[in-house]
């Protein structure tokens, strides 16, 4: 019993000094996890760029908080990319020299390697590497030696250092002795694979141009040549050539002067810019959940940041040029960078959508005669003594003859233009098939409609009062509105997306609509019985015969049924509420005529379909 508990007590004391080695290492897992999503993600996407920069910034951000097995993991798999990547057999083998020196059996990975990277490899292992470097190593130079004299003659031109620190804008200034009228300055950065170009403008005698720091973050052998053309675009000098360019190392310190203009200081070093991995112990500002690339998501919230959640999958943002790629976003270093208040077109969206609106009726009118009994059937109106609902115009007057219905004198007339007319109360429903595209249903319940059309009464001609007859015997107004529509939302968010959402419909349904014009008339049905003729027909002025003038409300009758095109746009307040300003342009049938319908309204949507981006 006491020998048990003698070696138990061992046992805890061995854990127990064990224990700060293994907490030494507490970014291992995470800087594992990187490692992969470099070579598995970016790597085989052939975006090698990228994958040497997160491993760089992985090795940057272990700090002495990984182990050298992963560190020199993380070197190996740099080699791989600029070996069997970028074909940069000396980069790589810079990278295979620092792995080897951080564990002696650290191992390729053969599957990933060419010929010439296996060979670097085997070189470096053989020789047992190096001194353990920091991220980003440089190939350090001699600040002292001066620059190996390119090929190319005819500039004098600055800077002549054997080596610059990264992260530094590189100023170039060029004289030439022959009478050159441009001067264009080339760059390639350390493992860039295409030359940039950047246009050097005159200032007194020479000319200057600056490579700017986003091309020296990495350090490594950066290469640029200039050349010189007069008027005619003749080549009248060069520094370096293309072939055989000016060559500078660029180094993560340096006790060489920046290069500066002549008649200036030398412009302050950038901020480091690097490759802090998502989630990464150590790396401050980052947000977001722990799905890598590639993994199942149900919203961003899974996602790491950067990442948006697609069709179930955290994916990478869509590559852009321009910010006018990038629809709901920004273009940011090559990439489509999207705001939290902005969803993308993967995203979620509100499949139903409820809505409350008031809708105002606008006619097109016109007409001649229109109050005359076959001009109203024909044109669509109906005519009532101003101000009344049950004393339709121009009925019928009892005399010595009969009941006779007479026209009005000739010249009731209507100008083109528009009326006012019923106002509608509406509820509306749409449902998303997708984010752009919508059906929907209007029903509401229409104000202010007219007195009925065709009623048959019968006026006294002395007193002017009813006798016989009821306006109620009339067709009524249709008060009840029914509309099915098709709708599409332009923008790329479509429904679920703040801000401004125009979009356009087409659609029909059951309307009526009631429009009234005020017109004065001359009443021949005032007059004594043998005027009445000759007043109805034009042949006599009744204002010669007696007191005939009267105002009436001619009402334009259009529908019962209609179909629409229109738009609109809804101005979101959130995923839920937003306002709706909606346009239809109806055309009535089978009383035809053309109305333009405004309406106002607030909307509320509900119930999400797919998963939720950012």
């Amino acid at each position: 019993m006491k020998v048990s508990f003698l070696s138990l007590l061992a046992l805890f004391f061995a854990l127990l000094l064990s224990q700060p080695a293994a907490a030494q290492f507490t970014r291992d897992a995470a800087a594992n996890r990187k490692i992969d999503e470099a070579i598995n993600t970016h790597y085989l996407a052939t975006d090698f760029d990228k994958a040497e920069g997160v491993l760089a910034g992985t090795v940057k951000a272990c700090e002495d908080k990984c182990s050298p097995q992963t560190l020199a993991r993380a070197w190996m798999y740099i080699g791989i990319v600029r070996g069997s990547g970028k074909s940069n057999i000396a980069g790589a083998s810079e990278a295979f020299q620092s792995a080897v020196a951080l564990d002696p059996n650290v191992k390729l990975d053969a599957a990933l390697a060419t010929a010439e990277t296996q060979a670097a490899f085997n070189e470096a292992a053989s020789s047992g590497g190096g001194a353990a470097p920091v991220a980003e190593a440089p190939v350090a130079a001699d600040p002292e030696e001066p620059a190996e004299t390119p090929s190319g003659e005819g500039l004098d031109c600055t800077p002549t250092t054997a080596e610059i620190e990264t992260r530094r804008t590189i100023p170039v200034q060029c004289t030439s002795d022959e009478d050159a009228t441009s001067m264009e300055l080339r760059y390639k950065s350390f493992g860039s694979e295409s030359w940039k170009t950047v246009r050097m403008t005159k200032k007194g005698d020479s000319f200057r141009g600056e490579v700017p720091c986003a091309a020296t973050q990495m350090a490594g052998t950066f290469r640029l040549y200039v050349k010189a053309k007069n008027a005619g675009g003749d080549e009248v000098g060069e520094w370096g050539t293309k072939s055989s360019p000016v060559e500078f190392a660029l180094v993560e310190s340096s006790a060489a002067e920046p290069p500066s203009f002549d008649d200036m200081d030398a412009p302050p070093r950038c901020a480091a810019k690097e490759e802090c991995p998502p989630d990464f112990p150590g790396c401050g500002g980052q947000k977001g959940g722990g799905v890598d690339w590639g993994g199942a998501c149900e919203s961003i919230d899974d996602c790491k940041s950067g990442l948006m959640c697609v069709a179930g999958t955290c994916e990478s943002p869509p590559s852009c040029d321009l910010d006018s790629d990038c629809p709901d976003g920004k273009c940011v270093g090559g990439k489509c960078q999207f705001s939290d208040a902005e969803a993308l077109a993967s995203g979620p969206f509100k499949r139903h959508i409820l809505g409350l609106h008031v809708a105002q009726d606008v006619a097109i009118v016109s007409g001649n005669d229109v109050c005359s009994i076959a001009e109203q059937d024909a044109q669509n109106f109906t005519c009532y003594y101003a101000g009344t609902r049950d004393q339709p115009f121009p009925g019928r007057v009892n005399g010595s003859t009969g009941a006779v219905s007479w026209d009005p004198y000739p010249g009731a007339n209507i100008g083109s233009g528009t009326a006012i007319g019923t106002t509608r109360i509406l509820l509306s429903y749409d449902f998303a098939f997708t984010r752009n595209i919508l059906a929907g249903l209007r029903v509401g319940y229409a104000l202010n409609g007219g007195p009925p059309s065709g009623a048959d009464v019968t006026y006294d001609p002395i007193s002017g009062d009813i006798v016989d007859g009821s306006a109620d015997n009339g067709d009524k107004f249709l008060p009840f509105h029914l509309e099915v529509r098709a709708s599409y939302v332009f923008r790329r968010n479509g429904i679920s997306s703040k801000g401004f959402r125009p979009y356009v419909h087409v659609g029909g349904g059951l309307a009526q609509v009631d429009a009234k014009v005020k017109v004065p008339v001359k009443d021949c049905g005032v007059l004594q019985e043998d005027q009445r003729l000759a007043c109805s027909t034009g042949e006599a002025d009744p204002s010669t015969l007696g007191q005939t003038e009267a105002d009436i409300d001619a009402w334009k009758k259009l529908g019962k049924q209609f179909i629409t095109a229109g738009g609109g746009v809804i101005y979101g307040l959130g995923e839920t509420l937003g306002l709706q300003l909606n346009v239809n342009l109806m055309y009535m049938l089978p009383s035809s005529g053309i109305v333009l319908e405004p309406s106002l309204g607030m909307t509320f949507a509900f119930g999400g379909g797919g998963p939720k981006t950012r």
